[in-house]
C-alpha cells in the first residue's frame, strides 16, 4: 500500500455557527426598527452655524423635534444647535444701570 493515498476533500461548512445566526437576526431587527422610525438611533445631526455634530437618543424628544420642523429632511436642511443659537443672537448691550 501506499502512504500518498489521496483523502476526499472535505465538504465546505455552510451551517452558519450560534454567533453568526444572532448577529444576523440582530441586524434584522435593527433594519426593521430604522425602518419603522425613519431614522436611525443616535441621529446625528450637523449644526450649519457652528458645524458642530449633535448625537440624540431619546425617540419621544426626536419626534418631537421633528414634529416642530415639519419633517426630518427639514430637521437635518435647518438644525442649528443650542451653541449655534448662541452665536447666532445678536449681542445685546447691558442696561446702564441707574442709582437711584
Amino acid at each position: 500500500m501506499s502512504d500518498t493515498a489521496t483523502k476526499p476533500a472535505k465538504a465546505p461548512k455552510t451551517d452558519k455557527t450560534a454567533a453568526e445566526k444572532r448577529s444576523a437576526t440582530v441586524a434584522a431587527k435593527r433594519a426593521e426598527r430604522i425602518s419603522a422610525r425613519g431614522y436611525a438611533l443616535p441621529l446625528v445631526l450637523t449644526c450649519k452655524v457652528t458645524g458642530q455634530q449633535v448625537k440624540y437618543t431619546s425617540p419621544a424628544y426626536i419626534e418631537k423635534v421633528i414634529a416642530k420642523h415639519g419633517s426630518l429632511e427639514a430637521l437635518k436642511a435647518n438644525f442649528v444647535s443650542r451653541a449655534g443659537r448662541r452665536q447666532s443672537k445678536p449681542a445685546t448691550a447691558a442696561a446702564p444701570a441707574t442709582t437711584p
